[in-house]
C-alpha cells in the first residue's frame, strides 16, 4: 500500500512539473551567423545595450548578440526572424543591470497591463521564455554628441570609421562600436583608455 501511495505521489509531481513547463514556454536559441556576411548595417549604427569587462550586448539589423571579449567570440544571438515565432515583429530589447538577462518586447504592439517586456532570455543558458513579470530595472548606456561634432570624445575616435553615439564607461576607459563601412561583417568593438587614448579592438564577426 505504501509503495502504491509513493508511486501515485511521484506521478502527481511529474504531471505538475510538466504542466508548469507547458505554461512557461521556453526554448534554447542556437548561434547561427551564416547570414552576417551578406548583411548591411542599415539606416543606423548598431547600438550597445550593455557592456562590462567581459561581455557586450549589441542590437542591430542582426537582432541582438552577446560578444565575449575574453574569448573573442559571439556566444549568443536572438534574431528578428526567430522572434516572429513569438509574435514579435519589431523587437525591443534591454539588458538587466547585472548583465545576465535580456528583456524582449514588441515595439509594434501596444503594451498590456503596463508589461513592457513579454519575454526574458537567459544569457548563460541561452534559453528564452515568456514572462508576465515586469523587469526590475535595465542597464542604461550613455549617449554622446554625434562623432565628428563632439569636442569631448572626437580626440578618441578615428573619424574614418562609422561610429556609434552610444558608449559604456568602465573604470578608466569606455566602450563603443564602429565599422569601416556599411557591411555588418566589419563591425568592431573598441575599448578606449581615457588616459592615453590607446585602444583595444575586437572584430565582432571575424
Amino acid at each position: 500500500m505504501k509503495y502504491k501511495f509513493a508511486l501515485f505521489s511521484v506521478i502527481i509531481w511529474t504531471l505538475l512539473i510538466l504542466a508548469g513547463c507547458l505554461n512557461n514556454k521556453s526554448e534554447e536559441l542556437s548561434v547561427d551567423l551564416s547570414d552576417i556576411p551578406h548583411m548591411n548595417i542599415g539606416s543606423e549604427m548598431p547600438r550597445l545595450l550593455y557592456a562590462n569587462d567581459n561581455i557586450t550586448v549589441i542590437q542591430g539589423t542582426f537582432g541582438v548578440i552577446v560578444y565575449n571579449m575574453q574569448n573573442s567570440l559571439v556566444t549568443n544571438r536572438i534574431s528578428y526572424e526567430h522572434m516572429k515565432s513569438y509574435d514579435i515583429s519589431m523587437m525591443l530589447a534591454s539588458v538587466s543591470q547585472d548583465g545576465t538577462t535580456i528583456y524582449i518586447g514588441n515595439i509594434d504592439r501596444p503594451f498590456s497591463n503596463e508589461i513592457l517586456y513579454t519575454h526574458q532570455y537567459d544569457i548563460n543558458s541561452r534559453v528564452i521564455k515568456e514572462t508576465k513579470e515586469q523587469s526590475s530595472g535595465v542597464f542604461i548606456t550613455n549617449t554622446v554628441e554625434t562623432p565628428g561634432h563632439n569636442e569631448q570624445y572626437d580626440k578618441y575616435f578615428d573619424l574614418q570609421y562609422l561610429t556609434s553615439d552610444k558608449i559604456v564607461e568602465l573604470n578608466n576607459s569606455f566602450i563603443y562600436l564602429r565599422s569601416l563601412d556599411w557591411n555588418i561583417k566589419n563591425l568592431q568593438i573598441v575599448i578606449c583608455q581615457y588616459e592615453d587614448g590607446e585602444s583595444k579592438v575586437f572584430d565582432v564577426f571575424k
